[in-house]
């Protein structure tokens, strides 16, 4: 039986371990849009060091940042790039990892960037998982649309 076999037998995640997962990739996601404002905060202190860009007097580095489309698009992209990278190569966030859970297609096999990208757009910042609650096949809303599963994973062999 081939690991992807294996997983295509698994039973889909309920809402609780959904919910302490997502709980996980909050504080990820947070991480990385700190990281993604430093970054943007010392372009921006570099930018106006060398002359590239006029801060006007008495304006800080953050209220500069907050009217530029960039910066936001740095923001933004770094956790979408988050989400997209580790459910297409593993199908696992590292809190889909700590809590056993795995987004992947009934056959088992990895979701495409395409999935991907509609399963994020379409999760409502969590929201779409309460359809969890309500469906006998615990298929959230983003799930149903990217056509694509998240299943539990069995406790490691000791």
């Amino acid at each position: 039986m081939t690991s992807q076999a294996q997983y295509a037998a698994l039973p889909n995640a309920g809402f609780f371990r959904r919910l302490a997962a997502f709980i996980y990739d909050f504080f990820m996601a947070s991480a990385i849009a700190l990281v993604m404002t430093m970054l943007s905060l010392a372009l921006t202190a570099i930018a106006n060091a060398l002359g590239v860009i006029s801060l006007p007097d008495g304006m800080e580095h953050s209220t500069y940042l907050t009217q530029q489309w960039w910066s936001q698009l740095l923001i933004w992209g770094g956790v979408v790039v988050f989400f997209i990278w580790f459910w297409t190569r593993a199908g696992q966030t590292i809190g889909m990892r700590a809590w056993r859970l795995r987004v992947q297609n009934k056959d088992g096999s990895n979701i495409s960037i395409s999935q991907a990208c509609l399963r994020l757009f379409t999760a409502a910042f969590g929201l779409g998982n309460l359809m969890v609650l309500v469906t006998r096949e615990n298929l959230a809303f983003q799930d149903l649309w990217a056509r694509c599963v998240v299943v539990t994973l069995p406790k490691p062999n000791k």
